[in-house]
């Protein structure tokens, strides 16, 4: 078996048992039998499992395949600020609560309006990991580096698209006005006329906190995983 059919195979068994275990019919049994808190603790244990075989497995055949292309001095400093922009877009999902978010749900208690970076898509996490992978895709050619990547691109869409579908049919009324409000694709809602940008609304710490974050792994890109690209 080669390097790039292994990374996808970890890609397939993580993907498939995040996704297939939120589903509703498999979600609503095991919350039946171990409880919400009961589940969202599976849940983790499982992404868990199936997750850092998948690093593991990537780590282990980085650069595997054909070279599709030759990343220049351009795409290098394309994927860097792809990656800053990962970074400011995942730190203000976190620091925004979403009625989608576990936080809600266990809590009940539910944001009444879309603000900061929830105007600009409902899943910020998602969007930050998509452009995690989209960036990385851009500085590293090969195929198996393709794989792995841009796996979080299409998961970073399905896993939405399939959140969106379980809270749209089974999520209570907040959600629901939560999704009318706001778009999954960036910027949706605000070309639609739904939503404005309000950057005002953008968390000043979570934005200076990312900024730093991502100058410090820059820096130590190089000791901790290679250098970019590499």
């Amino acid at each position: 078996m080669t390097a790039e059919m292994k990374i996808l195979i970890a890609w397939l068994l993580f993907a498939g048992t995040h996704i297939g275990g939120s589903s509703r019919p498999v979600r609503a049994r095991l919350i039946r039998a171990v409880g919400l808190l009961g589940f969202k603790g599976l849940y983790t244990l499982v992404a868990f499992a199936t997750f850092i075989p998948l690093c593991y497995v990537y780590f282990t055949n980085k650069h595997a395949g054909t070279a599709l292309f030759t990343p220049g001095a351009g795409l290098r400093l394309l994927a860097q600020a792809i990656m800053l922009l990962a970074f400011v877009v995942f730190a203000q999902g976190i620091a925004t609560p979403s009625p989608l978010s576990s936080q809600a749900e266990m809590t009940g208690a539910f944001p009444d309006r879309a603000r900061g970076i929830q105007r600009v898509t409902r899943h910020p996490q998602n969007l930050g990991f998509a452009l995690f992978g989209l960036a990385h895709c851009f500085a590293n050619p090969n195929v198996g580096d393709w794989i792995f990547f841009g796996g979080f691109v299409v998961y970073a869409l399905l896993s939405a698209m399939h959140q969106d579908g379980r809270a749209r049919s089974t999520g209570p009324d907040p959600v629901r006005q939560f999704q009318d409000q706001t778009s999954l694709l960036p910027f949706g809602a605000i070309l639609s006329g739904r939503q404005r940008l309000a950057a005002r609304e953008f968390n000043q710490v979570a934005l200076w906190a990312s900024i730093i974050l991502f100058a410090i792994l820059r820096a130590f890109h190089g000791r901790l995983f290679g250098g970019f690209g590499g």
